[in-house]
């Protein structure tokens, strides 16, 4: 019988543990407090995550200027979050670029409550009806859903109020829209 060193023994399980080792992610970074204040001016869409009053917290779903801490807009998270690699979270959207017509998580903007989209009702475009308004649906500014056979405008950002029925009011009648031409009285 052989007498075998320990060494010979060790080198295969030192070369599986180094390429478990290579093949693992690199540690996230935990988020930075100072580049993720909360901005009342900003819109935060669902996972986005901010900190406000010594407190990390993480939006349900997409809205702008609500605090942290005062709605359930927000939950609040136990420590800091990871803000980099494949779990960072969504990043909040400046004004400025929903008012120039960036698209935002889901729908498109084409305006804001300050500049409402223009009516979609050309002759030169192609029309399409909007998709059924979804309980479970986020819409961004300008964004249009058919609901109840009527095409209505979001207004503002929301997220489950459904359209005519919400006050303050997050939905707008789009009376002459293109799709309902060819409808029957």
């Amino acid at each position: 019988m052989t007498r075998q060193t320990a060494s010979a023994y060790s080198w295969p399980a030192i070369i599986t543990l180094m390429l478990a080792a290579l093949s693992l992610n690199v540690a996230a970074a935990p988020c930075d407090p100072d580049e993720s204040k909360w901005a009342p001016a900003r819109y935060y869409p669902a996972g986005a995550v901010v900190h406000h009053d010594g407190e990390w917290y993480q939006s349900r779903e997409l809205h702008q200027g609500l605090e942290p801490g005062i709605t359930f807009d927000w939950k609040q998270l136990d420590s800091a979050p990871e803000c980099s690699g494949e779990a960072a979270p969504p990043a909040p959207i400046d004004k400025s670029d929903v008012e120039t017509g960036l698209t935002a998580q889901t729908g498109t903007v084409t305006g804001s409550p300050d500049s409402p989209a223009s009516e979609s009702s050309s002759d030169n475009e192609l029309c399409e009806q909007p998709d059924q308004w979804l309980f479970s649906e986020s819409y961004t500014v300008g964004s249009e859903a058919s609901h109840g056979g009527k095409i209505w405008k979001a207004i503002r950002p929301t997220s489950g109020d459904m359209p005519g029925m919400n006050t303050p009011p997050h939905w707008q009648l789009v009376e002459d829209h293109c799709s309902l031409e060819n409808q029957l009285p």
